[in-house]
């Protein structure tokens, strides 16, 4: 039996697995994947892994399992598994609002881990949130899997949904508000590879600021104003158009879709 097995390797699944690789947790021959992408599968033949015949083949033969499928793949690529056992196996579901009930429904007598990553993964600098159905588990197996690609946080199975605007969607917000202050800076004609490095430095540098300083983030705020200056001119014409009431409908929008899937 291979010790992990992973069900989709596209972006996220890839990446998860090119983690697995730079932290030498398992060898090629202690995989086996499966995907219906034809490149990807000679892509990973390749390397020397084994490519699974089907959904079934890869869940008999892996003591881990990654479905790293989206949410509306579930029903079509679980539907032949009902007789399956999988005492004493790990199951891990990166997908969005599918929740522990529903895995263990599928996967009778799994251990069952719900995972929500981000696409910093592609470069190793993901944040992902974590929850157990079981406690009594090895958890380190889990952790050194999501460990390989960045930072991981153990929450209660709630806050997995309620958290995904902080890291699963965050990325998207975050490069929708870089893009807006870069393209706008072409109005004063910045040219974009300049607008870029700026932006993007100095949001590296902030966030480093928040996650070190001692100081509240309000205080972090105030230190960057002076009276009657150009940053506290700026911060006045976002909270008179309704910056914080806009990130308050995206936060709730966000939340609202994740457990409609959980539905779908």
């Amino acid at each position: 039996m291979k010790k992990l097995g992973i069900l989709g390797v596209g972006k996220m699944g890839g990446s998860i697995l090119k983690g697995i690789f730079n932290a030498k947790l398992y060898n090629t021959d202690e995989i086996i994947i499966y995907t219906p992408n034809k490149d990807h599968q000679q892509y990973y033949k390749n390397l020397n892994i084994e490519i699974a015949l089907n959904e079934i083949d890869l869940f008999e033969k892996s003591q881990i399992i990654i479905l790293a499928i989206k949410p509306q793949m579930f029903k079509e690529a679980l539907k032949d598994i009902n007789n399956l056992d999988f005492v004493n196996k790990y199951v891990i579901s990166i997908a969005a609002g599918i929740n522990i009930k529903t895995l263990e429904e599928y996967f009778k007598n799994a251990y069952v881990i719900r995972a929500m990553p981000n696409t910093p993964a592609l470069i190793q600098k993901a944040t992902t949130t974590v929850c157990f159905n079981n406690q009594n588990m090895d958890k380190n197996i889990i952790l050194d899997i999501f460990n390989s690609i960045g930072q991981t946080i153990e929450v209660d199975e709630e806050k997995i949904d309620t958290a995904i605007p902080l890291n699963g969607s965050m990325p998207a917000y975050l490069y929708y508000f870089c893009k807006c202050f870069i393209e706008y800076s072409a109005n004063y004609n910045i040219d974009y590879e300049m607008a870029k490095q700026l932006c993007v430095n100095s949001i590296i540098g902030s966030c480093n600021m928040i996650l070190q300083s001692k100081d509240s983030i309000d205080t972090l705020i105030d230190n960057v104003c002076s009276k009657k200056g150009a940053t506290l001119e700026g911060l006045q014409a976002l909270y008179d158009n309704n910056f914080k009431e806009s990130i308050e409908k995206c936060y709730k929008a966000c939340v609202n879709r994740t457990i409609e899937l959980s539905k779908e």
